[in-house]
């Protein structure tokens, strides 16, 4: 029987996802009106439900829950008994009466400090973008670029179906995982709340929240203790990697964080699809344990749910469980002759096909063969371990064909990346070979295992087509499972070492070599000024456009000059990077922008390119621009003054409907 924390947990995250697939399915027969009252109603149901049922927990049920036995697939799991948590601190639940004191009480207050530290360090990387500084809204990080993108898709699905790509007008929107976009495009479309407010703080808190919490259960439900659920929440809030090590020798810093390739678990907050991801794929397992154990049907439905809809929030992930998933299936139908497991793998791949596959076009080929590729770049990037002198001694080896000696600095290459991205998280290897000993005839262990191996192994061997680094993304599951192993070995050695005085030592050092890459990475986000700004006078040309156009409008903007400086801290938008921010602030597509996202998914760039280049750049000559504009579907021309168009627009027939100090917006008639 789930606890109420469990429920809570596990509902608010099934619940996420079925929100997300009711708007879907209503936003595609035009009937988004529906959903809040319909969601409303099954949430009051199930909620419900919860309380209604009248239940009273043993303290096996709330303060530890059950221990991995290698004879899952044959019996339910042996629950054992926490003996620092008696029945009376037991949670006791009957009508609508809850004693929420489940832990005793220094346990239960020492998680709390726990997930409240997880929570602000990751909000700490991505609330303080999209805020108002001197009257100009500013953007840390990567959060400029990724936070436009996701609020332009926002826009675009408050649109309505079919979707269109906001930075590619005009054509379907494709090859991307827009799911994590849906639930905040009604939030904001039903309840008015702000676009900024959503993205930036509201469902980072909830992702951060859910992040810790399945963690916990998991890493509890594995390890059987508190304490394994604790160290759980641990790595993944705080664990980074050794990158430290390397930025300390290269220039006395600490940080280095994806310094060999792979950003951390604690990052994803800035990534919506990536920490749903992180979420869902501990949750399938969650769930694939109880399934494994009791074979009910409804938890069943819940694995395929998960499983089923992973592809249309991260593809990489669905890859990874689904293959594994796969892979176990055969083997249970081998060992047993049974199906519950191959069909769970056939049914999810099912849903996920019938999600995927009308959002995708000339996808096929997306991953490149390119094999040690993030090996070879992360010894001889400059920004990353810049160690050219062991790379030259690799070609000078293969020209000599001693691949003795190849073989040798290909292993040491290949133990950096592995160490160097785990961190303290190696120490899961011990409860790795835990698992392998035991795997034999526990379907769990086996996913977990293959889940490890394919999410290391793809990105070692392929490359993603557009930009090669976004095949990192695979490392994800598996620093976060390693992660999630270490929890079990650090919380095993702890309560075996009797003495306390070397009990905090131990607890110290693993601490002390955890965090440092979390806390280079505040600093390195808080000592400098933000990144990128849209300044007062943009922000009040993007909403004369958002006020004062038709809802389709295409908008013409200038081409990014990557070589233009204008040597002030905090640079405009445009300035800094190529990003789709008109089509995000003024919740108009744009004929072309965020080049390095079109490109990615798979669209024909070069002919828009050369239009959007003609026409600021190149032509001088005004005749026939109207006609040709209004041929290839665009409304307005916007742009920043210092990007003005080569061309006189007083000489042409368009519109000038509006100039401020900055910004300069043209109709074309």
């Amino acid at each position: 029987m789930l606890t109420f924390f469990e429920k809570i947990t596990i509902g608010t995250i099934i619940g996420f996802v079925l929100f997300t697939l009711m708007a879907y399915g209503l936003l595609i027969i035009n009937a988004s009106f529906l959903l809040i009252p319909i969601f409303g109603l099954m949430s009051l149901f199930c909620t419900k439900n919860i309380f209604r049922s009248k239940m009273n927990y043993s303290a096996a049920d709330c303060g530890v829950s059950l221990r991995a036995s290698s004879s899952l697939k044959h019996s339910p799991p042996q629950q054992v008994f926490d003996p620092e948590i008696s029945d009376q601190k037991a949670a006791r639940y009957s009508g609508f009466r809850i004693n929420l004191d489940l832990l005793p009480k220094k346990q239960l207050i020492f998680l709390f400090f726990v997930f409240i530290l997880g929570i602000t360090g990751q909000m700490a990387v991505i609330a303080p973008s999209g805020t108002y500084f001197n009257k100009d809204l500013v953007f840390w990080s990567s959060n400029g670029h990724d936070g436009a993108w996701h609020i332009a898709l926002m826009e675009e699905i408050k649109k309505g179906y079919p979707l269109q790509n906001p930075a590619f007008a005009g054509e379907k929107l494709v090859n991307y995982h827009f799911f994590s976009d849906i639930a905040p495009a009604q939030f904001s479309k039903f309840f008015q709340f702000s676009n900024l407010d959503l993205y930036f703080r509201f469902f980072p808190f909830i992702f951060s929240v859910l992040l810790g919490s399945i963690a916990y259960l998991l890493g509890k439900k594995l390890g059987g203790s508190y304490s394994s659920g604790v160290w759980s929440v641990f790595f993944v809030y705080f664990a980074g990697s050794f990158g430290y090590i390397a930025t300390w020798i290269k220039n006395q810093s600490i940080g280095g964080e994806s310094i060999f390739w792979a950003t951390q678990i604690q990052s994803s907050i800035g990534n919506p699809p990536q920490i749903i991801s992180n979420i869902l794929v501990m949750l399938f397992l969650y769930l694939f344990y109880i399934y494994l154990s009791k074979k009910d049907v409804v938890i069943f439905l819940l694995c395929f749910i998960v499983a089923g809809t992973l592809a249309v929030f991260k593809v990489y992930a669905a890859l990874v469980i689904l293959i594994g998933l796969g892979i176990v299936g055969l083997i249970q139908i081998i060992r047993e002759k049974k199906f519950n497991v191959f069909s769970l793998f056939a049914l999810s791949s099912l849903l996920s096909a019938i999600l995927y596959i009308p959002n995708t076009q000339n996808s096929a080929s997306f991953l490149i063969w390119e094999p040690w590729w993030f090996i070879r770049t992360m010894i001889v990037a400059p920004s990353r371990l810049n160690w050219l002198d062991l790379e030259l001694k690799r070609q000078t080896y293969i020209a000599e064909g001693n691949w003795k000696r190849v073989l040798q600095i290909e292993t040491t290459g290949f133990l950096i990346f592995f160490l160097g991205n785990l961190g303290t998280k190696f120490l899961g290897l011990i409860h790795l070979v835990k698992l392998l000993k035991k795997s034999s005839n526990n379907y769990l262990f086996q996913l977990i295992i293959f889940i490890i191996i394919i999410s290391l192994i793809l990105p070692l061997l392929f490359l993603q087509k557009g930009v090669a680094g976004n095949t990192s993304q695979f490392l994800q599951y598996f620093l976060l499972l390693f992660g999630i192993l270490a929890a079990l070995t650090v919380s095993l050695i702890q309560n075996k070492i009797k003495l306390k005085i070397l009990k905090i030592l131990f607890i110290v050092i693993i601490v002390a070599l955890s965090v440092p890459t979390q806390i280079g990475l505040l600093y390195d986000f808080y000592h400098k000024p933000p990144l990128a700004k849209i300044t007062s006078d943009e922000i009040e040309a993007l909403n004369f456009l958002k006020l004062k156009t038709d809802n389709n409008t295409v908008i013409l903007t200038p081409p990014h000059d990557k070589y233009l400086n204008l040597n002030i801290a905090t640079p405009p938008i445009w300035a800094w990077f190529d990003t789709a921010y008109v089509s995000a602030f003024s919740a108009r597509r744009t004929y072309i922008a965020d080049t390095e996202q079109v490109d990615i998914m798979g669209y024909d760039l070069n002919k828009r390119l050369e239009m959007e280049r003609k026409i600021f750049i190149d032509i001088e000559n005004p005749h026939n621009l109207d006609k040709t504009l209004k041929e290839i579907g665009i409304n307005y021309i916007y742009f920043p003054k210092i990007l003005r168009p080569k061309l006189d627009l007083n000489k042409t027939d368009f519109l000038k409907l509006f100039d401020n100090n900055s910004i300069e917006i043209w109709k074309v008639n």
